[in-house]
Order: structure tokens, then sequence, then C-alpha cells
């Protein structure tokens, strides 16, 4: 973890400038995102979106914004919640994909959601820059794809890439799940076997969209008759089950669910629901995460399902979880507590400004990795890890007893883990033999006791007020790993900030790397990363919290929000443009791909260069067969190697079909494609990681920025 920059209040809008202060709404959730394929930041400033370049090796934001937006309501007559004077101001944005298109979407406290193409948002300040127009330019060319209002205050957000789902909450208690149509039923008709899906968000241009609205169980079980494996209309289902607001709610936005099958939210009371959208509209399930016991009264603010694949394997529990675990069992629920991580780190303090042992420095070099190969913060933290399993082993055989791949082809299988003592290492070899353990297949003895031969769900991830909570199996076995107050701590001097704003509800996922970061609005941000032992499964472990105490002095007000994207140069390549149809599963798969949007300055020189995928890269994996069968995914280094996820959206009256000849869905088909689409980036070879940049922003619009990456080797 390196320090970029720390931009303060005075430097970005000096008292004697010239350009006005952004209005900033309080007591919101993430008000920042930054693009993952461009160098684009967006804010939301009371009703508009501020759109900046962050420029320079400091990613520096100045006073200046590029563009501002004035977003499209469905409906501006509506009232406010929070504000009525203020009915418009935003409380939550995302940017994420949806189907090939990343997209940026809003939330505003009169309940209407907004969404927009960042692409075209980037198209529209070239050319304003084309044409000489004044900065900041008038987004008013930019056009929605989406405009719709779920009635009430609106919080949650958020998509499904594959299955093209756009998911609200609002304080009215429903959950309000907006599923594109995926297929032209104009060349359906006309059987035109040549053409290809739309890309998820429909024109750019387009955004007064006609909506079929799902609401009791009747017309959700007609829907999964008439339209078993290609939506032709545009859906907006209602999901009930909560009784109070709903901050959040979260797909399991990748490939081991292609169809968008499984969704969860939280509710302020900290209740969380897991939901099966295409099987009902009501509660699979409904639990209370928290504190030991769950006896404290929390709010929750956040949960969302990790990809289980992308975590770090290691061979000790005091590894993975950072800290000796505290084992309780209450109620029937096993609770490991590891609340003791973060007597490890350094460089930070419960207490705001109370200095450490090192000097103040605002841009203090780092280490070049963001976490060693020892899984520490640094080497001479291992002291503090003793155990007897620390003792029986070297530190450079712990150094070198696992390998974590997060770039690597999630078929491939070849992230690497050591699992038995008969296993040879060489401290001075960085190969590590693969050894695969498969939890699903062996016989489960009396020393792992939690982890069930066949989970039907992702681990979850959970965070209220002050607690973070890591369910392995939410679905399957009552087991909670949880952090106790991780990020309270006490501001000394100046600058007192409202409790209100003691609460995690800034968080932002990074599959690639494994890594959640997750930020309280008092003012601290704590970076996670996901780990696997296979004792106790699934755990997570902080390794950092900014900022750090050597960066004093730091803002002495909230968060206004957090953002997390490639730094330049890293940037995520264009996905696959046009994803094929009606192509028989059982041949290999060949897909001829082309840029959306070429630019003549060489930005998208990391998209492909070939002009073909190898006709090998889809291996001949069967789909899901009617009615029954499940969606079997590879699981690599992470415990179990073959996990089953259903149900499908088969209709029962296909249960007969032959399973020689399988229908693959189309988002199975995008996900089979994006899994084996593999193009090469100009990083590789130089690199051992895609590299990050953190920008913390802060209501008085001073801002920390941060470059993150790490060392694992493949």
């Amino acid at each position: 973890m390196q320090v970029l920059n720390f931009e303060t209040d005075q430097q970005r809008f000096p008292r004697n400038g010239d350009h006005p202060v952004p209005e900033t709404a309080t007591w919101r959730c993430n008000l920042a995102a930054l693009s993952q394929r461009r160098n684009v930041l967006f804010t939301a400033n009371g009703a508009n979106i501020y759109v900046w370049i962050p420029k320079g090796s400091g990613q520096l934001l100045g006073s200046q914004p590029e563009m501002i937006i004035h977003p499209v309501m469905k409906e501006p007559d509506a009232q406010g919640y929070l504000d009525p004077s203020k009915p418009h101001t935003i409380n939550h944005i995302i940017v994420d994909d949806l189907g090939v298109d990343e997209v940026l979407l809003l939330a505003t406290d009169s309940g209407n959601v907004t969404g927009y193409n960042v692409e075209s948002i980037f198209s529209a300040i070239n050319r304003c820059v084309k044409f000489q127009h004044t900065r900041p330019f008038d987004g008013v060319e930019v056009k929605p794809f989406f405009a719709e209002n779920v009635d009430l205050s609106a919080w949650g957000l958020a998509t499904h890439k594959f299955a093209r789902l756009i998911a609200v909450s609002s304080n009215t208690g429903i959950i309000t799940v907006f599923a594109f149509a995926m297929v032209d039923e104009a060349s359906e008709n006309e059987n035109m076997s040549d053409s290809s899906e739309s890309s998820g968000a429909p024109d750019t241009n387009e955004s007064g969209n006609i909506w079929l609205s799902i609401n009791s169980p009747a017309q959700l079980n007609q829907l999964k008759k008439q339209m078993p494996n290609h939506r032709r209309r545009n859906l907006r289902l209602h999901y009930t089950g909560h009784k109070h607001n709903i901050p959040c709610v979260s797909f399991a936005n990748f490939d081991l669910d292609p169809n968008g099958t499984w969704m969860v939210s939280t509710d302020i009371f900290n209740r969380v629901i897991v939901w099966s959208i295409w099987d009902e509209l009501g509660p699979l399930r409904l639990t209370v995460f928290g504190a030991r016991g769950n006896t404290d009264a929390q709010r929750g603010w956040f949960v969302l399902p990790v990809d289980p694949r992308r975590v770090q394997r290691h061979r000790f529990k005091i590894d993975a979880c950072g800290c000796e675990l505290e084992e309780d069992e209450i109620h029937g629920r096993t609770i490991f507590d590891v609340s003791g991580m973060n007597e490890h780190l350094t460089d930070w303090s419960p207490i705001m400004g109370l200095q450490t042992s090192k000097p103040p420095v605002i841009c203090q070099p780092l280490p070049d990795d963001v976490f060693s190969p020892d899984c520490l913060v640094n080497p001479r933290s291992a002291s503090k890890f003793s155990s007897v399993e620390h003792n029986t082993h070297s530190f450079a055989e712990r150094s070198t007893g696992y390998s974590a791949d997060v770039s690597s082809n999630s078929d491939s299988g070849s992230s690497a883990s050591v699992d038995s003592e008969s296993d040879k290492i060489d401290s001075g070899n960085t190969e590590v033999p693969v050894v695969t353990v498969t939890l699903c297949e062996r016989e489960l003895e009396g020393s792992y006791p939690f982890h069930p031969h066949n989970p039907r769900f992702f681990p979850v991830l959970h965070f209220s007020e002050h607690n973070i909570t890591l369910a392995s199996y939410p679905l399957d076995y009552d087991l909670n790993i949880t952090a106790q107050s991780p990020l309270r701590f006490i501001r000394r001097e100046g600058g007192l900030i409202h409790d209100s704003c003691d609460r995690m509800n800034m968080i932002k996922y990074i599959p690639e790397a494994g890594i959640v970061v997750a930020a309280s609005q008092k003012g601290r941000v704590a970076i996670i990363t996901l780990t696997w032992q296979e004792e106790i499964g699934h755990s997570f472990r902080i390794d950092w919290i900014l900022p750090f105490n050597s960066q004093e002095p730091y803002p002495r007000v909230p968060l206004m929000g957090l953002a997390v994207s490639p730094m330049p140069g890293f940037e995520i390549p264009p996905d696959i443009p046009c994803i094929p149809r009606d192509v028989n599963p059982k041949e290999w798969l060949q897909f001829d791909y082309r840029l959306l949007n070429p630019e003549i300055d060489g930005s998208s020189d990391s998209a492909p260069s070939e002009n073909n995928l190898d006709s090998t890269s889809i291996p001949n994996t069967k789909s899901p067969s009617a009615g029954q069968s499940d969606l079997v995914s590879s699981i690599n280094a992470s415990g179990p190697q073959s996990r089953k996820f259903y149900p499908t959206m088969q209709p029962k009256e296909e249960e007969e079909e032959d399973d020689d000849d399988p229908i693959f869905t189309i988002p199975e088909l995008h996900a089979h494609a994006s899994r084996a689409y593999q193009p090469h980036e100009d990083w590789h070879g130089w690199h051992p990681s895609r590299h990050y940049r953190l920008l913390l922003l802060f209501y008085n619009h001073s801002v920390m920025s941060y470059e993150f990456w790490h060392a694992w080797q493949n």
C-alpha cells in the first residue's frame, strides 16, 4: 500500500478561488465511484453528478470538474424523505457492469433511480474537448438508458453483469429487480440465426422503457413457463420480506451464478435475507448477523456474496485471520471471534490524533506489495504470531507454503495449495506443487466439522454499524466469523463527528484481487483480504487501516465516499461485444469480436490483439439439464472443488429433454466467454498483478489517494 497524495480542501478550493464549492449532502451512503475502464471519477454533489479526471501520479482532482450532469428524473414531482426541500438529493451511486457495458447508477431521496452508460459520458467529454467547450461541460447531451421510480427514498443499488439485472431497495421495504430483455423479439420471429443478444443496457438515447410487472407467485410461475431461457420482455419484479428500511441489496455477481439466481439484502435491524429470485418473490432464508450471540442492537448497512475462488489460501488459522481465534457456541451457532486481528497492524491508533513512534510524513514510502508473501503486514510482525503451529515451521516455509494467483483463469485450477507435510517445499523456489483438496468428495473427519458436503450458497460478508461478519455457508450451517468494532475509534482532539456517522456503509469489492475495501463514514477504512483455511473454511483478515497514523494531520470530517479502480495503464479491457446465440453447446465455440469504441489516441490498446479466440478457449461443459440439474462450477484453492447452485429457470415440462443436447442460456454463454476471454494487457510480464488506486473523499472536499497491488506469483 503506497500513499500517493493528500489534496487538502484549501488546495482544491482556496478561499479566494474562482470555482464554486460543490454541495455535499449529509448522512448518505457512498457518493463516489470510479470507472474500471476509463480514467473517470464520479461524485454525487447534492442532486448533481460531477465528473472528474484524476491527473498525474498524485491523482489530483483540483477544483474544476470536467462535466456536471443533472440527472433525469422519472418522477420529477416526487417528494423527498430525508429533506423534503431537496427531494432529488442523491443517496448512493455505483459504477458496475451491465451486460458488456459499464454503467453509472444513482438513487435519490425521492425514489428516482437513473442509469447512464459510462462510455457515453466519456465520449461526450471527448466531444466537448474537441469542440473547445468551456469547462465544466454541460452534461445535457448525455441521455440515460434507465430512469425509474421505486415510490420512496431509494438506497441499495446492485447490478448483475451476466443476467442483466438492476436491483434497487427503498424505504418501502420492497426490493425491485429490473430484468432487461436480452433477445430482440422481432429478430427472434424472423429466425435471424446471426443475430446477437443486446448488450444488457438499452440504447443510451432510450429511457422510456416498458416493463412487465411481476407482483404475485402466479405471475412468476407463468413467467417461468413462457420464458425459460431467453427474456423477450423487460421485467419488473417486486420482492417483499423486510419490514424496515433496506440500505443494501447485492447479487452473486460472478460467473458461478450467471443467471442471477441469488440475491442478498440487509435492513437497518440487521436482518439478512437470501433470495432465490426466479423461484419465489419472498425470502428463502432470513437470519441475523452481528456480534457473538447477536445480542447487540446494531443496524445492518451492507451485505454481499463473495466469489469463493478468489481467496488467499493459508496453512494456519492465525494467518487466515490475523489473530488467535476465540471460539464460542451460542444458541446452536458457532462463533469464531477474530476481533484481535488489529493487534498486528502497524501505523495506526485507535485514538485519532495519537501519534505512533513513526515520524509524521505525508507521502510515506511503503513496501512495494500490499501483502507480503508471508501474508503478514511486514516481516517484523511475525514475532507477534507465536503459536505451536508456527514454531514447527520456519518463516521461509510459511512464506512459500501456498500460491494465490487472483488473475488466473478460474477454470484452469492453477491456484496452488499445500496441505500435507509430505509436500516438498523449497524456500528458494517459487514453484509450489498443486495439491487440490475437495471437501465434497472426501470423508469429513471430526477435526473439520464446519464444511457441509454440498454447500448451496456462497460466503456472505456482512457489515453492521461496527462489526464485520462472514458466514461461510449461510444456507447450510450456522457458522459465523466475526470481528467486533475493528474500525471504532475515539477522536481525541478537534473535529467532533456525530455518532450517526459511525457506520460501515461504504464498501467496494474487488473480486479479481480477493480484496474488500470497507469504510466507516466516521473516517476509517479497512483493507480486508478474503482467506481460506482448511479447518475454519472461508475467513477474512484486515491488513491495513487507513488513513495511516503517520499521515497526520488528516481530515477531521466524515467520509463522503470511497472509490476504487485500476490505475491508469491498468484499466480493465473491454468485454466481449457480441455473445453468439443458437450455438450448439456440444461444439467448440469460436467468437468473433470487435471494439465498440475504438479510440484514435490509443486508449484501447488493452483490447485484444487477435481477431478471434482460439476454438479451444471454451470447454465443452454441459449446462444445467432442464428442471433438475445444477450449474456445477469448479472452485479452485478455496476448499470445495465442485459446488452445486440451484435452481435453474427451466420449466418442469422440459424435464424429459435429452441430456445430450442441453440448452445454454445467454447469461451462461456470456459467463463462459468471459471466463475464457483472457486478452493480453500491456502490464502483463512487467507487474505481478493489476495496480489499483483508492480515493477517499471527505465532506470538506479533501482527498486522500493510495495505490496498491500484490506480489503473488503464478
